[in-house]
């Protein structure tokens, strides 16, 4: 059941992206977009599948990096590692986080971290399912 409520959730998602790209409605992009990657995977095969993933992977950490890079190296504001530490430690003094140790947006003691920890991490399914429901 979940894995049919997950498959439901990224095809509206994927049409109402469709739908605001091209106009299509969202219901035709509800069908078109599984009949898309039906087609593309049987004349291209699960190579090309395996191929374009790692493709698309590659690219994704790229952009990740350069944004990563000009927000600590080159931002103006922050410029440096040091000063988003600096940033983060004051914010966390304006805005403490509850349940995080002394409010701190920089621990590794936090009630949330743990219980995230402790449902999440070992059973994925759970993971869906809770996630779902937000």
């Amino acid at each position: 059941m979940t894995n049919i409520l997950v498959t439901a959730m990224l095809l509206t998602g994927g049409s109402a992206v469709v739908t605001s790209l091209t106009g299509v409605p969202t219901a035709a992009g509800c069908f078109l977009l599984p009949i898309g990657v039906v087609l593309y995977t049987m004349f291209g095969g699960i190579k090309a599948t395996f191929l374009t993933d790692y493709v698309h992977t590659v690219m994704i950490l790229i952009i990740i990096f350069i944004f990563a890079f000009t927000a600590y190296a080159t931002n103006e504001i922050l410029g440096s590692p040091g000063a988003v530490y600096d940033a983060l430690v004051e914010a966390s003094k304006r805005h403490p986080v509850a349940g995080n140790a002394e409010g701190s947006y920089l621990t590794m003691q936090s009630r949330e971290g743990a219980i995230f920890f402790g449902m999440y991490v070992p059973f994925p399914s759970l993971r869906i399912s809770l996630t779902s429901l937000e």
